[in-house]
This record gives structure tokens, C-alpha cells and sequence, in this order.
């Protein structure tokens, strides 16, 4: 477990938004064509929902092979690709579509988690500020530039930009999901609790907000609280004991007065 393996994935598979028309040169699909691409894509999603990450990706290939142009095609490719451990593959797959589409947000996006998930941390960042230039008014590019301050130990910089990113959406679970790991990280569990409890029994929480609250209780010395939550997640008694020691290393590592 690593500040590295909480942050990237938090950020990892944004949902695609509605792509525009064809780039220039690309030839628009026939509509019985068009309907076949429709069809391979919505499999192609239930596909990558289901964990078939292989076929998934088979399905996204196809329609980007059918219609070069479409966004959610190529970005697919590339998605599958970096779940399937082949991060230079996906940063090809997310470069193209940059290229091709230099009005979309999401290959922006897609490149900065690349750049965080192999360190690249000044690559990420500037993605990350070219999406935000880009959409200004979207927070999700704040996002990535508070994971990489946070991966860079700037936690107050990074929940600097996790606010922004709530004033902009207040009901943004991703940021306050964020925000939350930040604060127990930066040595605050207790604030980093009442962030994470408003989110972490919700039905649509981020994955790892539940992760994160068990860290922030086990951070504050709670290891019961930390421990029942933990258990409920894994029935592996081990992984469990791995946590939950992991988490007293952290605690023990706290500057005095920490716990705040």
C-alpha cells in the first residue's frame, strides 16, 4: 500500500464525455454503420464493467478500426491498455486521440494519470494544467493537480486544489474522497474523518473511500474502528493484518501533536 496506489486510481477511468463531430479528414460513418458502432461500444462497456478487460478492449478496437474518429473508441483502447499493465501502450492510444482531438478534455486527463502512475510527476502537472485551460470550469483537472502535489508531499497545495474543486461541485465525490486521504496523510485523520464519513456509506462512493476512512481511523489511533472496516472489505485475514500494521507505521511516523 502506497501513497502512489491510493491516489492514481482515484483519478484512473473518468467517465468519457459526449465527443463532438469527426475530426477534419475523417469520413463520417454510414447510418447502418453507425448503429453497428453504437451497438460494439455498449458491449464494449458492459464488457469492461463485467472485468473483461481483454474483450473489452477487442470491442474498442473494433469501432475505432470502424470509425477512426470516434473519441470513446480510442480512449477505450487506451483504458483497457493501462489496466492491462501496458502503460506506454495506453499513452499512445491517449496521445493520438490528444492530437485528433485537441478540444477534448479526457485524453488530457487520461495522459496525466500515465504520467503520475509512472512518475512522471512535471509531465502529469502540465497535462493537468492544459486541461485546465481547457475547461476551466471542470474540476476534475484539479483533481490531478492535487495528486501530484500530494505524491510530491505539497498536501496543503494539494487541498488547496481538492476545495477548488468542491466549490466548483460540491457533491464531487471524487474530490472530497481526495481530500480526505490528503488531510490523514498531512498528519490531520480527524478532520480526514468527518471528510470521508460523509461519503464512505454511500452507494456511488469512489471505491477507495472506505480504504481511506479505515486509514484515517487507524492514522488516529482508532485500530478497532479502522479494523471493523477493513474486515468488511477483505476476507482475507492477512491482507487485513498487513493494513492494519501498515497503518502504525504510518501513525508512528506522525509529527507530535499529529492526530489533529
Amino acid at each position: 500500500m502506497t501513497l502512489l496506489s491510493r491516489l492514481v486510481p482515484v483519478l484512473l477511468l473518468l467517465p468519457l464525455a459526449a465527443c463532438g463531430g469527426a475530426p477534419d479528414g475523417v469520413r463520417p460513418l454510414s447510418a447502418a454503420a453507425s448503429t453497428l458502432n453504437d451497438n460494439t461500444l455498449k458491449l464494449a462497456r458492459a464488457t469492461l464493467a463485467n472485468g473483461d478487460v481483454a474483450s473489452a478492449r477487442d470491442l474498442y478496437a473494433q469501432a475505432e478500426k470502424r470509425d477512426p474518429g470516434n473519441l470513446e473508441a480510442q480512449m477505450g483502447v487506451g483504458d483497457c491498455d493501462l489496466l492491462l499493465g501496458d502503460g506506454e501502450k495506453a499513452r499512445l492510444e491517449y496521445a493520438a486521440s490528444a492530437k485528433r482531438f485537441p478540444k477534448a478534455l479526457e485524453p488530457l486527463l487520461a495522459l496525466g494519470r500515465v504520467d503520475l502512475t509512472q512518475r512522471h510527476i512535471k509531465d502529469g502537472e502540465a497535462h493537468y494544467r492544459q486541461g485546465r485551460a481547457l475547461a476551466p470550469l471542470d474540476p476534475r483537472p484539479l483533481l490531478g493537480l492535487g495528486a501530484a502535489d500530494d505524491l510530491q508531499g505539497r498536501h496543503e497545495e494539494a487541498q488547496a486544489y481538492y476545495r477548488m474543486a468542491l466549490a466548483m461541485k460540491p457533491d464531487d465525490m471524487g474530490a472530497r474522497n481526495d481530500l480526505g486521504l490528503s488531510l490523514a496523510l498531512s498528519g490531520h485523520p480527524r478532520q480526514a474523518i468527518n471528510v470521508l464519513l460523509d461519503i464512505a456509506g454511500a452507494a456511488n462512493a469512489p471505491p477507495q473511500a472506505r480504504q481511506n476512512l479505515a486509514l484515517a481511523y487507524g492514522l488516529d489511533g482508532n485500530a478497532a474502528a479502522a479494523e471493523s472496516i477493513l474486515e468488511a472489505e477483505h476476507a482475507n485475514r492477512t491482507v487485513v493484518q498487513n493494513d492494519l500494521d501498515y497503518y502504525r507505521f504510518l501513525r508512528s511516523r506522525m509529527p507530535a501533536g499529529g492526530g489533529s
